[in-house]
């Protein structure tokens, strides 16, 4: 049931719209302790304001999932602030629909950076602060 997860600390990426926000809310509304990464944080920020009554809590950082200091800055916060994250959704994503031939190299460069680089770095960070924690043999991790 959810409520193994209250007062736990989870990282959304893509948080401050469509499914990742639907994610945060969810979890939020069950307890947990929720970090969302988002290049729009103004977007996030609301969210989190409209959740503030909720069992758990919100915090809205501003990350830019195609760099990679963005993503490590979130996850020493998280580490500082709030002692690590016990789980990690990757539901950053990026799409572009288009012919190859009509295809562009910087649509398909940042497509790479979001859709596999990003999830990469996130998952190494989470599983070096389990390992540092000495958290339990399973890891919580979701790609959307």
């Amino acid at each position: 049931t959810m409520d193994q997860w209250k007062g736990k600390v989870a990282i959304v990426t893509g948080a401050s719209s469509g499914i990742g926000a639907a994610i945060a809310q969810a979890l939020v509304h069950h307890g947990v302790v929720v970090v969302g990464l988002a290049r729009r944080q103004e977007n996030i920020q609301q969210l989190a304001k409209d959740l503030s009554k909720e069992p758990g809590k919100l915090y809205a950082l501003k990350a830019d999932m195609r760099k990679e200091e963005d993503i490590l800055a979130a996850f020493e916060w998280v580490e500082k602030e709030l002692g690590g994250a016990d789980v990690l959704v990757n539901n950053a994503g990026l799409a572009r629909c288009t012919y190859i031939q009509d295809g562009k190299t910087e649509d398909w460069r940042n497509m790479w950076e979001v859709n596999v680089l990003a999830v990469t770095i996130c998952m190494r960070e989470y599983l070096k602060s389990m390992e540092k924690r000495k958290k339990p043999e399973r890891s919580n991790h979701y790609n959307q």
